[in-house]
């Protein structure tokens, strides 16, 4: 059909646009290993083109944030609760590291914390992700020294190592629920109505 035709052809277009555009044409007078990243740059623009056309936008990464203290976040997950109160009970789980080394990982243990937002237990920069978070979702966070130990640091303790002082500290934080407000919950209890 013409509107197929049409459709292909601008396909096409896209697919050669992208490339030329992004300057990943090489001359055949490039060095050999230039032209071979050509083909390779030039067929991840293909399949990004493609993929482009396919979903009827432009794909998109999540952005990384950052808060006026310095907090560092990415949304990996957006979750369809509601953003906790001071005071709150809030079910959570993480990873965190420093410096590349796991000393935390809840996920790992198959563990949930329970955590009374704003009651001081926890890192100030995971209680500020808190205070921005809905119940299901998941961020990664870069948290720097003066939100997590500080300059002070944190000793070793059994099976914890020490966190060096003004350590940034890398978290994987998920708000799982917030329990008496989410509706699975308050629909199992016979509450909120």
């Amino acid at each position: 059909s013409p509107a197929r035709e049409m459709a292909s052809l601008r396909v096409g277009l896209v697919l050669l646009a992208v490339p030329l555009a992004h300057g990943l044409a090489r001359p055949a007078s490039a060095p050999r290993a230039q032209r071979g990243l050509a083909r390779r740059d030039f067929g991840a623009a293909i399949s990004l083109a493609a993929a482009s056309q396919f979903l009827g936008a432009a794909p998109q990464a999540a952005l990384a944030e950052e808060t006026s203290s310095g907090l560092v976040y990415k949304v990996i997950k957006k979750g369809k609760g509601e953003t906790p109160a001071v005071g709150e009970l809030a079910v959570l789980r993480w990873t965190a590291s420093c410096n590349g080394v796991v000393f935390d990982d809840l996920y790992k243990a198959n563990d949930f914390y329970y955590h009374r937002v704003g009651s001081g237990n926890l890192v100030p920069g995971v209680e500020e992700a808190l205070s921005l978070m809905h119940a299901g979702d998941i961020w990664d966070l870069e948290i720097p020294g003066k939100l997590a130990f500080g300059p002070k640091g944190k000793r070793a303790s059994p099976g914890q190592p020490s966190i060096p002082p003004n350590a940034t500290l890398k978290y994987t934080l998920e708000l799982v629920s917030l329990p008496g407000r989410d509706e699975d919950i308050l629909d199992v209890t016979g509450g909120g109505d």
